[in-house]
């Protein structure tokens, strides 16, 4: 494996259905009026978004195409697991080959069962509602044998970027995530963090393992995480509701003072912490120089959501994607991180324009990328 290409992490995979109904009723019969079957889990979602950006025509040379991504997952057994299979192997061939597929790359056959994931999506309220099932128990052989093709995966310098996506399946080591960032990251490499397990850890580990100025470590999680990792709480639905955008910047330098502390003196730290509030404003904070922006879109999107199911990952696909391209080419890497969020978030949002997840139009993109405005706030 060339040592430019991005792996994305996503061992709790799941095969997603999708069931439209015309309004939600708890408690009665509700009969669909649709149904579809696709690909799901987070990391399964960056890696569509990361295809798709990889091998796009993409009218901009600040944002330039790049190498095809990687997915490092366990694959549950059973036809749900084939099926799921079958669907990345579909979109992975529809955007042009290359890449992975289960025999060259980090897919490790579980003997337990693939998850189902169900979106019961209400066109009444336009809300999507989602049934979660567990993922099934990995064994000490199958982590064993991840480990192992990861290590033959990864170049001796480390990959160019790693996305950390997602839950870990039960089995899975405590430190799991950090083994992983251990053995995949180099000097140089840029991390993205869009997990909340084990996450002092695995941004400990990430820290200690990137020092080189042109690496990086970057957490992007949803405000409503941020808010309870720090101990606060949003009530409401989060498509209604916004979190305090002020209170979300100061739990993310709490959060990094936190991760900061425990990690080796000679460590790099957090650099960048990233926020998604559903339709509301985003937010970057860059944890070194204490700088904070608000992004946010200055007109509706043009055509209604579909669903929203997976635009945070499609988010964190898009950041990646364009932090790698971009921060070889200005001179602030602030500036450059806020301009790579600015790309993700219109990814994102092009995502909810389509029925599946992390699908979008490179027109979307641009047309709501044109829309976002970006604000740099003044911290008192």
């Amino acid at each position: 494996m060339a040592a430019n290409h991005v792996l994305y992490i996503g061992l709790s995979p799941a095969l997603q259905r999708r069931v439209d109904l015309d309004g939600l009723a708890v408690g009665c019969v509700n009969r669909a009026r649709g149904s579809s079957s696709g690909i799901g889990g987070k990391g399964q979602g960056g890696y569509v978004a990361a295809l798709q950006l990889a091998h796009a025509t993409i009218g901009s040379e600040e944002v330039a195409a790049g190498p095809a991504p990687r997915l490092g997952m366990f694959l549950g057994s059973g036809r749900e697991g084939d099926a799921l299979a079958s669907f990345l192997q579909e979109r992975r061939d529809c955007v042009g080959g290359g890449g992975d597929d289960g025999n060259s790359c980090l897919w490790v056959r579980t003997s337990a069962a693939c998850r189902i994931c169900t979106t019961l999506v209400d066109a009444s309220s336009g809300d999507a509602t989602e049934i979660v099932e567990p993922s099934g128990a990995i064994t000490p052989s199958e982590w064993d044998a991840f480990l192992s093709g990861l290590d033959a995966l990864v170049p001796p310098e480390g990959v160019e970027a790693l996305a950390i996506m997602g839950t870990a399946p039960p089995g899975t080591p405590a430190d799991g995530y950090e083994q992983i960032v251990k053995r995949a990251c180099g000097s140089r490499t840029k991390v993205l963090v869009d997990s909340v397990v084990n996450l002092p850890g695995t941004l400990r580990a990430a820290a200690e393992q990137v020092c080189d100025g042109s690496g990086g470590v970057l957490l992007k999680l949803n405000a409503r995480e941020v808010l309870k990792l720090t101990g606060r709480e949003v009530v409401g639905s989060d498509s209604q509701v916004a979190a305090d955008p002020d209170m979300v910047g100061s739990a993310c330098m709490e959060l990094a003072a936190q991760v900061n502390a425990i990690a080796d003196s000679k460590a790099r730290g957090i650099d960048y912490i990233c926020f998604t509030d559903g339709p509301f404003p985003g937010g970057v904070v860059a944890v070194r120089s204490g700088r904070r922006w608000r992004l946010s879109r200055g007109r509706p999107l043009r055509r209604p959501v579909v669903s929203p199911i997976g635009a945070g990952d499609a988010t964190s696909a898009g950041t990646l994607h364009a932090w790698c391209r971009r921060s070889s080419q200005v001179d602030d890497e602030d500036e450059a991180v806020v301009s790579a969020f600015r790309f993700g978030l219109a990814v994102g949002a092009a995502s909810c324009l389509t029925g599946e997840n992390c699908a979008f139009s490179m027109a979307d993109v641009w047309e709501i990328h044109g829309s976002l405005a970006v604000d740099e706030v003044v911290v008192s």
